[in-house]
């Protein structure tokens, strides 16, 4: 039976629900052209998919509430398996920019899936990646019978950006596209969707059961990521060394990822395997510009991340590191076997 894909594109043509503008392009226009173009790759590729606007003028609802509830309601009565929500972001900001994708939490399916099409639409549009971010209170991802992601796809307040998602629609579509087969292809066969947001629907309800504007809660998690990096304009790396024993015998095939809490949702910085060398190096890293810290008798100031390193096999580091600017920071990473000491083999998971 083939996977049944909802896209959702985000706003309606004209309000209630309208989407954001910016450079002269209208969010609704842009969802509606990629979303469409979406569909007709993944049902070439064995997939079948339902549009939440089939038509250039389907209007949905009569205000923010119904659209929304219309979009997730037409989800659930198909049966999905997968929900895929497409926007445009918004910033006070110009220079703002890259792509990041929203899910309702870190221990769903829907994360995975969500770092599969982020890291595909990298490769496919070479914008920035801004992170998997958890967001438990927007309505589509909360409310879905399915794993759900949305994704901000681009700036529509930024130049490059607009320019890209209006004029190469195909490549926003190809990389969603490529993360989502990527995805279902490693995924488990026998797979079926679950309610995931239940425990937390009556938290997460306002008082007045309302739909609070998707578009400001979005807002409000950008405002607290410009402000991060605003304070840390400058930049550091990191070298990562993964080895066994006295770092005589190195680790290939480590996964390690870099994250940070800012405000309430969750950032992913990068994500990358360790080389036959057990080596990954020229990791950049937003940090304090060292200008700032120079104070005599101060030392410089860091940015702090998590690191999170993991192989099957082995047991995982997590551990706080500290990123300052314009300065190379080394990591070891001593990888513990959980069976079969340094010469030995483990079939541990």
């Amino acid at each position: 039976m083939a996977t049944k894909i909802y896209i959702d594109q985000g706003h309606n043509p004209v309000n209630p629900n309208a989407g954001a503008e910016g450079n002269g392009y209208r969010e609704q226009d842009i969802t509606f052209e990629i979303g469409r173009r979406l569909a007709a790759i993944l049902n070439a590729n064995g997939f079948e998919t339902r549009l939440s606007r089939p038509t250039e003028d389907t209007q949905l609802g009569n205000s923010v509430s119904s659209s929304l509830a219309a979009r997730v309601g037409g989800a659930n009565s198909w049966g999905a398996d997968y929900f895929v929500s497409l926007h445009t972001n918004a910033s006070v900001n110009p220079q703002a920019s890259g792509t990041e994708v929203l899910v309702y939490s870190q221990s769903s399916p829907a994360y995975e899936l969500a770092r599969s099409v982020l890291e595909q639409l990298r490769l496919s549009t070479g914008l920035r990646s801004r992170g998997v971010v958890t967001r438990p209170g927007l309505y589509v991802l909360r409310k879905t019978a399915m794993p759900a992601i949305l994704v901000e796809m681009g700036f529509i307040t930024n130049p490059e950006d607009a320019s890209l998602m209006v004029n190469s629609p195909e490549l926003f579509a190809r990389g969603i596209a490529d993360g989502i087969i990527d995805f279902v292809r490693r995924s488990v066969p026998s797979f079926s969707p679950v309610q995931e947001n239940a425990e937390l629907l009556g938290e997460l309800e306002n008082n007045s059961g309302e739909v609070k504007d998707e578009e400001d809660q979005i807002y409000d998690a950008d405002e607290n990521f410009e402000a991060f990096i605003a304070e840390n304009s400058g930049m550091g790396s990191l070298k990562l060394q993964a080895f066994r024993g006295e770092q005589a015998f190195p680790v290939s095939g480590v996964s390690a990822r870099i994250s940070r809490k800012i405000g309430d949702s969750y950032y992913i910085f990068f994500e990358g395997e360790t080389d036959e060398s057990g080596i990954i190096d020229g990791i950049e890293l937003p940090a304090p510009p060292i200008e700032n810290s120079t104070e005599y008798g101060r030392p410089n100031k860091a940015a702090i991340y998590i690191l999170s390193a993991k192989k099957k096999g082995y047991d995982t580091i997590e551990r706080e590191i500290e990123i300052y600017d314009k300065i190379k920071t080394i990591q070891p990473l001593r990888m513990t076997q959980r069976y079969g000491g340094i010469y030995g083999t483990s079939d541990n998971s």
